[in-house]
């Protein structure tokens, strides 16, 4: 009776580990490079057929020759791509060249030294059109660095503005709702 109930305790806890380790494997990983400190590109790969990982989308940053963030353009590829035969797996592969790229969104910055003026934009990818459209979310702000509070914030989704004026302090949080669409379309 105890060998039996250790048994079935036994068998219960290896498969509530290997449980454990394929929900783990089933996640999404990301291959990040990095040149001079600063993230480049960013590959997310998630499960495919056979239970291998493929490449789901990529996001490349551009910045300026200060090294200040300019623009971060992310690309999903096409749904139905091309498959190329690869001697050394021995398998078909899709095709993942820049060719089979779909842009999605682009986030830009840009900076205006004068004033001390920063805007963010979010804009759209038009498949009619083949362009960026207007920007359907934008934040423009001027951050006073001494005191780490902003003398200046202002944020436009669709047709609803908001502003800001004077000592509003700097969160991390601040930005999390102009980045929650892009997170979404990234997935």
């Amino acid at each position: 009776m105890k060998t039996t109930f250790l048994r079935i305790a036994c068998i219960a806890v290896i498969s509530f580990l290997l449980n454990g380790f394929v929900m783990k494997a089933q996640e999404p990983f990301y291959d990040t490079k990095w040149e001079n400190g600063r993230m480049v590109s960013r590959i997310k790969y998630v499960v495919g057929y056979f239970g291998l990982y493929e490449q789901k989308s990529i996001s490349k940053y551009t910045y300026d020759e200060k090294g200040d963030f300019l623009k971060k353009e992310v690309y999903v590829w096409n749904r139905n791509p091309k498959y190329v035969w690869h001697d050394k797996a021995g398998r078909y592969y899709p095709d993942y060249s820049e060719n089979n790229r779909i842009p999605q969104y682009c986030i830009q910055q840009k900076k205006d030294l004068v004033s001390n003026m920063v805007s963010l934009e979010l804009l759209l990818w038009n498949k009619n059109k083949k362009t960026y459209d207007q920007p359907i979310e934008k934040i423009i702000y001027q951050l006073n660095d001494a005191h780490n509070r902003f003398y200046y914030y202002a944020s436009q989704k669709g047709e609803k503005f908001v502003e800001e004026v004077n000592q509003i302090n700097f969160n991390k949080n601040l930005f999390a709702d102009f980045l929650e669409i892009t997170g979404n379309n990234q997935n």
